[in-house]
């Protein structure tokens, strides 16, 4: 029976570790999802705890009569004003000071306890003013980091414009001086032209002198025929 080649064993060990790490990524995957939601539903919960727990507690208005003091107005009926009733409900001048001066110090203390809550409330408006003023700040920084931002834009396309500029004379300058010199070659080429007509013309005056005096020279050479 014929070995597995190294590569063929290297290759299965290859895919076993690749798909052991998969498994082990989508269950890291899976815990870190369910972590996650378990911390929301624990947020969530505890919001709403604190929206309950925030609740202000006070009495109902079914309730309201239990919390006022017990009076019967029944017991101080009078039937004959000069000859009261030894019924009525009377407290003796001690008692009378006494509770005078727990009524007193109660409603002192309520007072108090309402000049506390006043504080709290006005406490509570500058908190209010306070936080509207540092949004009004944010939006005022807001607003000056974005016209800075719109300066620096400024800056830039001005920058950018002024290096065309420069790039533009620098090519007109180019231009005018390609110019100039081909009119000054022009002009060269045509002094040269003008020198070379003139050379030539010369040449042929020279020639033609020359052969001019040659065939004078001929005529010298040739015998006169002499006439009868």
């Amino acid at each position: 029976m014929p070995r597995p080649s190294l590569s063929r064993n290297a290759s299965q060990r290859r895919g076993k570790s690749l798909a052991k790490k998969t498994v082990g990524a989508a269950k890291s995957a899976t815990k870190t999802a369910s972590n996650l939601v378990d911390k929301a539903k624990s947020t969530v919960q505890k919001a709403t705890s604190d929206v309950d727990n925030l609740a202000l507690e006070f009495t109902s208005p079914s309730e309201v009569e239990g919390q006022l003091p017990q009076f019967n107005s029944e017991q101080y009926k009078v039937s004959d004003p000069l000859k009261p009733s030894e019924a009525i409900p009377q407290v003796t001048q001690a008692e009378f000071v006494s509770a005078s001066r727990i009524y007193d110090g109660g409603m002192r203390a309520l007072q108090l306890t309402g000049k506390a809550f006043d504080l709290a409330n006005q406490r509570f408006q500058v908190e209010g003013k306070k936080a509207k003023a540092f949004g009004a700040g944010v939006q005022a920084a807001t607003a000056f980091e974005k016209v800075k931002g719109d300066l620096s834009d400024y800056q830039i396309q001005l920058q950018t414009n002024q290096q065309k500029s420069t790039e533009l004379g620098t090519a007109k300058l180019r231009t005018t001086t390609a110019q100039s010199i081909a009119e000054e070659t022009a002009k060269e080429m045509n002094e040269k032209l003008a020198q070379a007509q003139a050379s030539a013309e010369l040449a042929a005056l020279q020639t033609q002198e020359k052969q001019t005096k040659l065939a004078e020279f001929k005529l010298l050479l040739t015998p006169q025929v002499t006439k009868q």
